[in-house]
This record gives structure tokens, C-alpha cells and sequence, in this order.
């Protein structure tokens, strides 16, 4: 069943823009984002994981790099307070000397 079929079918609806108006969505937001293989959108993302469905395969794929963009950011951050830390200390000690 394709992806537009399934959300029809989970809010009842008829059209695409039946869809977006249920989603809270702007004009064409959904069209465009099921129609472009490669187009972003984290509104349409966010609404469809809300409706549970899970099993996209560009939303897999989507989370999966969101995961690990955290990751990165998470060790970047924590290597960034390292370095914070270790010139605290040797401000410290010039200062001290």
C-alpha cells in the first residue's frame, strides 16, 4: 500500500488536502514531500511518526541519520567541555604562578 493510501486510509479522509488539513500542514507540504524523494520536511516527518507510521523507508533512514547526528553532536559537545575544562585549569595555574 503506498504511503499516501495509508494515511487516507488512517484519517479517513479522500484528498491530500483533506490530509494536510488534519496534519495541520501548509498547502502542498505533504504533496511535495511525497512526490520528492529527497526532499526534508520535519512537520510532515513529526505528523507521520504521530500517526504511527513507522515504516517508511525514507523516515527509517531519516531517524536513523537524526541518531546519529546526535551522537556526533553529543561527543563533540562533550569533547568541546573537556577543552573548556582543561584551559580553566591552566588559566588557573598561570594565575596562580
Amino acid at each position: 500500500m503506498k504511503l499516501e493510501e495509508k494515511i487516507k486510509q488512517i484519517l479517513d479522509v479522500k484528498t491530500i488536502v483533506e490530509i494536510e488539513k488534519k496534519l495541520d500542514l501548509k498547502d502542498r507540504t505533504l504533496y511535495v514531500w511525497l512526490t520528492t524523494p529527497t526532499k526534508r520536511n520535519s512537520k510532515v516527518e513529526i505528523a507521520l511518526l504521530k500517526l504511527g507510521i513507522r515504516d517508511d523507508e525514507r523516515l527509517i533512514q531519516r531517524i536513523e541519520a537524526l541518531k546519529d547526528e546526535y551522537k556526533k553532536n553529543v561527543t563533540f559537545k562533550e569533547a568541546h567541555e573537556r577543552a573548556i575544562t582543561q584551559i580553566k585549569a591552566l588559566l588557573e595555574e598561570i594565575e596562580a604562578a
